[in-house]
């Protein structure tokens, strides 16, 4: 199926339990809280109906069946460099970047349960026999077919850390109870984004020290399941879209969300109870997310440097020398996001699956790089400005007979039109000098990764140990052996997380261990 916005916004009519804020919504497609963001999201799934787009939007699978691209399982360096022009196609013709969770973002991780899933149902504790990984093949045929749109929810709630124990005794997520017919979970997760509109929940958890057994979920509940309930923060949306033409087009509401004794029938399980597991893999299901990540914020780049161009030429600076300096630096910073998408894409490598991978370690740099220097640019932007993001007239202001005039000549400039300017300003005052742009930021810092946990996150992978190949020109040159007989548990670790990484895994030629099969387009 390849699903229209109207049949998106009829699926979230499923009496779910929402809050905004202080209001419960009884509608998530027509509450004013939520129908902006809502109407985004069909938009998004329109998109794949227009003509012009249809290339870039849609492929053809081996049954010659019409699908969207989110779904393309790209399995080399040509195909994975379309697959990128169509997340930037998304980008671009909704919100300008401004809603990094829509439905291609959300769905890209499950690809990393159906490249490699045998792993989730070997390590699991407490499932022999049940079938996990092909619960998540079947799970990713389903989603497909039915175009869904799958929120990710893996945080847990923050607990005390002066204590060993204190994780165990957090509201976290648990599993409370299995038997034949599936699970039951209890518990919280602590930051989602976008859940309110999503189809199913995608529950993950990333390991932390302390970490019982039963908060060890990888599974797939409804938004509308029976004792799930979607606790969104207050929401920024703005109503007028000509004086905040992106903060009036939706909020995508992160949220915590509350399980209470909810159901999940073995069918949507992939994983439970092994926290060594949660430590050595699943930061490989959001590889592919943050791939996506690393794009929009070169869109973003490109965005910010068109800007700083625009509002110099309208206020007549941008032939001064020391402002050109000044915005070189925001044209710089987009190519550099480009060289970090680019080579990424180049040094990309098979995974066990066969889907071509860019290179984790230039496109998670790339994305350290994007935090380290965009909040200093964007004081760069709103001092170039000048008055231009801060003092600008409203629409009404603008059209009034007597003070018109005079804001027209107040505007006036070597380029462009006085109306212009308003336009540009009021674009930069939604993105960077609003309490919609400030949540913007705030994810990008955020639920998008801190810049120090990326760096972390990074040197916990295989290539930086010290037995491991980037180090191999040092030893050399050191004249140091690598003393194979002391294996640590790190490395035992590292050399688990280095096999999914591998087109050559062991389990690739051993028919045993063969994970389930999907069509060759997947």
């Amino acid at each position: 199926m390849l699903r229209t916005g109207a049949q998106y916004l009829e699926a979230l009519n499923d009496r779910r339990n929402v809050w905004v804020g202080d209001e419960k919504i009884d509608n998530v497609a027509t509450h004013p809280k939520t129908r902006d963001y809502a109407r985004r999201i069909a938009d998004f799934y329109d998109l794949h109906h227009r003509k012009d787009l249809q290339d870039i939007m849609t492929f053809v699978d081996e049954d010659g069946e019409r699908r969207s691209m989110q779904w393309f399982g790209h399995r080399n360096k040509e195909e994975v460099r379309r697959k990128r022009k169509y997340h930037e196609t998304v980008m671009r013709e909704i919100g300008g970047t401004s809603f990094p969770r829509l439905p291609d973002t959300n769905n890209y991780p499950l690809l990393t349960y159906v490249d490699d899933p045998q792993p989730w149902e070997d390590a699991a504790i407490g499932a022999e026999g049940r079938g996990l990984a092909k619960n998540a093949v079947d799970f990713f045929r389903f989603a497909r077919e039915n175009d869904l749109n799958c929120t990710p929810q893996f945080v847990d709630p923050q607990a005390d850390r002066s204590t060993p124990d204190a994780q165990a005794k957090s509201p976290a997520l648990r599993l409370i109870k299995t038997d034949e017919e599936g699970i039951v979970v209890d518990g919280v997760k602590a930051i989602g984004t976008g859940t309110a509109f999503g189809d199913w929940i995608h529950i993950g958890v990333f390991f932390r020290p302390g970490i019982p057994a039963e908060q060890i979920i990888y599974a797939m509940v409804p938004v509308s399941a029976k004792g799930v309930t979607v606790v969104c923060r207050e929401s920024t949306v703005k109503d007028d879209h000509v004086e905040h033409p992106l903060a009036a087009a939706g909020d995508e509401l992160d949220n915590i969300t509350v399980f209470d004794n909810v159901f999940i029938p073995w069918k949507y399980v992939f994983h439970i109870g092994n926290p060594d597991h949660a430590k050595l893999y699943p930061q490989r299901v959001f590889d592919w997310l943050h791939y996506h990540a690393i794009i929009r914020q070169m869109v973003r780049a490109e965005l910010m440097a068109g800007l700083a161009i625009l509002i110099t030429e309208h206020i007549g600076t941008s032939k001064i020398p020391p402002v050109q300096v000044r915005v070189a630096k925001f044209v710089g910073f987009h190519q550099a996001m480009i060289a970090h998408v680019v080579a990424a894409e180049e040094l990309g490598f098979l995974t066990p699956g066969g889907h071509y991978k860019p290179n984790i370690l230039l496109y998670d740099f790339g994305r350290a790089f994007y935090l380290e220097h965009f909040s200093a640019l964007i004081h760069e932007l709103l001092d170039l400005c000048g008055r231009s993001a801060l003092l600008f007239p409203t629409e009404g202001q603008w059209q009034d007979s007597r003070v018109g005039p005079w804001l027209k000549r107040l505007n006036t400039g070597p380029n462009g039109e006085p109306h212009d300017r308003l336009k540009i300003g009021r674009v930069i005052r939604d993105l960077y000098l609003s309490d919609w742009g400030g949540r913007l930021f705030m994810f990008e810092n955020f639920n998008g990764t801190p810049l120090q946990m990326i760096r972390a996150l990074t040197m916990q992978r295989a290539e930086f140990a010290g037995n491991g190949e980037y180090v191999q020109f040092a030893r050399q040159v050191c004249g140091v052996d690598l003393n194979s007989s002391a294996k640590t548990e790190y490395q035992s670790s590292t050399a688990y997380a280095r096999a999914q990484d591998s087109a050559q895994a062991s389990r690739g030629s051993d028919p045993k261990a063969a994970a389930p099969v999907l069509d060759p387009r997947i």
